[in-house]
């Protein structure tokens, strides 16, 4: 019998780690892939404070080390559903199940496909920048996205792509912070185009491009690598008729992370709204404390 579970070993899931053994609580941090979460594909982190810039696998890097020196368990396995019960749950993954008086969700997001593209995933077309940027060193690149998201891929291109052409089905490009529009107009290499339906990924084995239609006619654009920059959507697929989600799947907490069930919190990218690492930080320490007052009464 747990203390408390995380499921999510991302900023806000090993934040809550840090201050669940510091708190001196029986813990165990359930993680689907790599601990450190989805700011490891960041570029350059210029908003979280202390770190004038670094890179976003570093910052990542340092939380996994961090929850490492005071010795959070960290299990790396897929969790496929949780069992609610009074006054203890119970959380099943693909191999183990586990119990436990409280249960913190940190499970964050996964990118938001466009729906053409599902046989060249990997063979053309990627949802990481930061990822698979170096595979196009000197090659042209399509970004097709919305907003700070497609915003963000131009960026982290911009030095290793020979050509960026960034392609929104929206009229204008909004983003979360007006520096970053400064910064896509200084991009030499780009080209932008706007209000574009997307039709199918051209090619055969490979991505080569994607047909678009704009204003009722339709057209080819080619390039070597495609990036899907459309946002995120919260991995809770597992969670659907147990606790509390708005419309879009988040989670809905109140004030102080906690659902609609006793004992079960949530942080990070998760609950929605402002998706950055100093909010996901700051949820799981307000989740974790309200869990070490209701498990220590």
């Amino acid at each position: 019998m747990y203390d408390t579970i995380i499921i999510g070993a991302g900023p806000s899931g090993l934040t809550a780690g840090i201050y669940a053994m510091r708190g001196k609580l029986k813990a165990l941090c359930i993680e689907k892939e790599n601990a450190g979460g989805r700011i490891a594909e960041a570029g350059i982190v210029e908003n979280y404070p202390g770190f004038e810039e670094i890179r976003g696998f570093e910052l990542a890097e340092r939380f996994r080390k961090h929850a490492e020196k005071f010795k959070l368990p960290i299990v790396y396995e897929e969790v496929v559903d949780i069992e609610i019960g009074e006054g203890k749950h119970k959380v099943i993954t693909n191999k183990n199940e586990y119990e436990t008086k409280t249960i913190l969700i940190a499970t964050g997001t996964k990118p938001k496909r466009l729906g053409i593209e599902e046989k060249f995933i990997g063979k053309g077309v990627s949802y990481c920048t930061m990822c698979d940027a170096f595979f196009y060193l000197n090659k042209d690149v399509i970004v097709f996205g919305r907003d700070t998201p497609a915003v963000m891929s131009a960026i982290n291109l911009k030095d290793i792509a020979k050509k960026i052409i960034l392609i929104t089905d929206k009229s204008d490009l909004k983003v979360a912070e007006p520096i970053m529009l400064d910064r896509l107009k200084e991009i030499k290499n780009l080209e932008i185009i706007y209000n574009a339906k997307p039709l199918k990924i051209l090619g055969e084995e490979k991505a080569e491009g994607i047909k678009i239609e704009v204003d009722g006619k339709e057209m080819d654009i080619k390039a070597d690598g495609i990036f899907i920059s459309l946002g995120h959507e919260p991995n809770t697929e597992f969670l659907k008729g147990k606790v509390k989600l708005d419309k879009r799947g988040f989670i809905i907490t109140d004030e102080n992370c906690r659902t609609n069930i006793k004992g079960i919190y949530a942080a990070g990218d998760v609950r929605g709204g402002v998706m950055q690492v100093a909010k996901a930080v700051g949820d799981g320490c307000i989740a974790m404390a309200n869990i070490i007052k209701e498990v220590k009464g």
